[in-house]
């Protein structure tokens, strides 16, 4: 039997790629905003502080967006090869996420996004590495302190503290785990009830704020900056995903025992990064939450599906992404 063709493309190609992409993506966000990416995001203790900031540099922080976003879709390639997620060596997690997180829409809250996006990348890249490699609790519980500084930054991410317990119990079966997860999961939150409290306030009044922020409505309208390229752009990104998923379902030599968990967890958390999209605090900034489990998923097909089927929807989803930002320009 002939061995499966593999298309492995160029660190270099990837790396231009992506660097043009964070280039024209940036400065048409930042110059050219479209439809509902000015909408603020709901008040966050940290969001709130980065959105201040962001009032005294906005410059600055449009170029630390630019910046990040280059240098975390950069990182999300590495994942792949260095704990070996997928049966092939490939770098494609590079593109998809740079075009989910830069590509669909990019909120003016540059530095609300930036740090939205380090955090969730880091949490995802400690669990990976607490599953793949050293299953210890400190990674365990880096992980989690990430994500748990999420709702601290983006209202809608509140969500996760809800689903994350029980996504945890679907990687990490022990209850020894669970409770390093929930307690560093938690310890974000609780820091900053504190600090609130020492400062005179209630103890729960900074949760109270989340969870009021969370339902608050924002006014972001999601298909009413979404032209007919950028619904093409997300109609290619969904086949992949869900081919990807059809992979993992069905396919039981696509991947390795502790493959196959990162993958199931990244299946569930995009799920739920999704479903905050229907939250009434919903905002732009939520593309930057969705691109990092998408990244981790889509690469699957690159290595277990054929060479002519994903390349052709690779090149959709650069053309379509290439025509979302001219459309958006006029």
């Amino acid at each position: 039997m002939a061995a499966k063709r593999v298309v492995r493309h160029r660190i270099l190609d990837l790396a231009a790629t992506i660097f043009v992409i964070a280039i024209v993506t940036t400065l048409r966000a930042a110059l050219l905003p479209a439809g509902d990416e000015t909408v603020p995001n709901t008040i966050a203790p940290i969001g709130e502080l980065l959105q201040s900031l962001q009032g005294s540099i906005p410059t600055l922080s449009v170029i630390v967006w630019g910046i990040a976003l280059f240098i975390a879709a950069l990182d999300a390639g590495r994942f792949g090869p260095k704990y070996s997620l997928y049966p092939a060596y490939t770098l494609m997690a590079i593109p998809v996420f740079g075009i989910l997180a830069g590509g669909v829409m990019v909120s003016s809250d540059f530095l609300l996004s930036t740090a939205a996006m380090i955090a969730m990348l880091l949490g995802t890249k400690y669990l990976i590495r607490c599953i793949m490699r050293t299953d210890s609790f400190n990674d365990l519980s880096l992980a989690m302190l990430y994500y748990g500084l999420l709702p601290l930054i983006v209202a809608p991410s509140a969500l996760l503290y809800v689903a994350l317990p029980i996504l945890v119990l679907m990687v990490r079966s022990t209850w020894r785990d669970w409770v390093v997860a929930v307690a560093s999961m938690l310890f974000p939150l609780a820091a900053v009830c504190y600090w609130n409290w020492c400062a005179g306030n209630g103890f729960l009044s900074m949760a109270e704020q989340i969870y009021t922020s969370m339902f608050t409505a924002s006014e972001f309208s999601f298909f009413s900056t979404l032209n007919v390229a950028g619904i093409a752009l997300l109609g290619v990104i969904i086949v992949m995903v869900l081919c990807a998923i059809t992979l993992i379902i069905s396919d039981k030599y696509s991947l390795k025992v502790k493959s196959r968990a990162v993958m199931r967890f990244n299946a569930l958390m995009l799920v739920i990064t999704v479903a905050m999209f229907f939250l009434p605090s919903a905002t732009a900034s939520l593309f930057v939450l969705v691109a990092v489990p998408a990244a981790m998923l889509i690469p699957l097909i690159f290595v277990r599906m054929g060479v002519g089927f994903t390349e052709t929807l690779y090149r959709l989803m650069l053309v379509a992404a290439a025509a979302n930002m001219v459309i958006m320009c006029l």
